[in-house]
């Protein structure tokens, strides 16, 4: 009966997971391949502050003026950072980050995180500054990507697909072969055949990507590497998500997209895969 009622709520989720899925991707194709860098830039601030607004609130603060004073501070933050500081020392800051997640992740994904790690995560100042800087790189490598490349918008709309791919492939593989656990102690559920039905799918749509597109490496396997590099990365960023949340034993940061969680859900990995991908393109001399 338990498995029964398991199975019927999965089936709901996956549904629900669907429909939002059909109404947004549209959308978002509509949007990165048919408007200006400019406004798509603008577009990701948008989601940015939706993301903010959960990340604060999974810290306990429940009143709506405080959450929008620091919001429109977080806001405030990144647009002069992103008007005065060089672009690619706000990139090079969110590659500091992301090196730092990554060596967490890798650390603690095994063993019980520290309790002074547990209680800086817990911290409202640190937490704060840690969102101020992911969004700040995300948003500032988001633009970029878009304009600086003649394939930008293609390029964007690449990363996307890639870890949304990654995320469905690593779901259904995970439930259907999962028995290896990749980082009990921070997510319990994310399994090793998870990660390589994650990399299947995506290395199935990187190839398919570049004999139709085109990719700015023009080598296929340097293009397949790039995709898996950033899947694996795409993984550091959900996982931190899931540090947040276990440090404030919090299941999802919102319900704003059905069947999909809260808009912090559904960026945590882009969050890291942009940043990372576009600082990669930039260092592979991408044309």
């Amino acid at each position: 009966m338990v498995e029964l009622q398991n199975n019927c709520k999965m089936i709901l989720m996956l549904k629900q997971r669907l429909i939002t899925a059909a109404i947004l991707i549209p959308l978002v194709v509509w949007a990165l391949l048919g408007l200006q860098s400019g406004v798509v830039t603008l577009l990701f601030s948008v989601v940015s502050v939706l993301a903010a607004w959960e990340w604060l609130s999974l810290t306990g603060i429940q009143n709506s003026a405080i959450k929008a004073i620091l919001v429109s501070l977080a806001v405030l933050l990144v647009g002069l950072a992103l008007f005065y500081l060089p672009i690619m020392a706000i990139l090079s800051m969110s590659l500091c980050v992301w090196l730092s997640a990554t060596l967490l992740v890798i650390f603690f994904a095994n063993r019980p995180l520290n309790p002074a790690l547990i209680h800086l995560f817990q911290s409202k100042v640190f937490v704060f500054i840690a969102m101020t800087l992911i969004l700040a790189g995300f948003v500032a490598s988001a633009g970029l990507l878009h304009s600086h490349w003649p394939q930008g918008p293609a390029l964007v709309l690449y990363v996307l697909v890639t870890v949304w791919l990654a995320d469905s492939g690593g779901y259904f593989a995970g439930k259907r072969f999962g028995k290896h656990k990749l980082a009990v102690a921070i997510s319990p559920n994310k399994t090793w055949e998870g990660v390589y039905g994650a990399l299947v799918l995506a290395l199935i749509w990187a190839t398919g990507f570049h004999f139709t597109v085109g990719n700015p490496l023009q080598d296929l396997l340097s293009w397949l590497l790039l995709t898996a590099f950033i899947v694996m990365v795409s993984i550091v960023g959900d996982l931190l998500e899931s540090v947040f949340k276990r440090s404030f034993h919090v299941k999802d940061s919102g319900q704003l997209l059905p069947g999909h969680g809260g808009m912090l859900d559904r960026i945590d990995s882009l969050l890291a895969a942009i940043p990372v991908f576009t600082v990669s393109l930039l260092i592979l001399g991408a044309q």
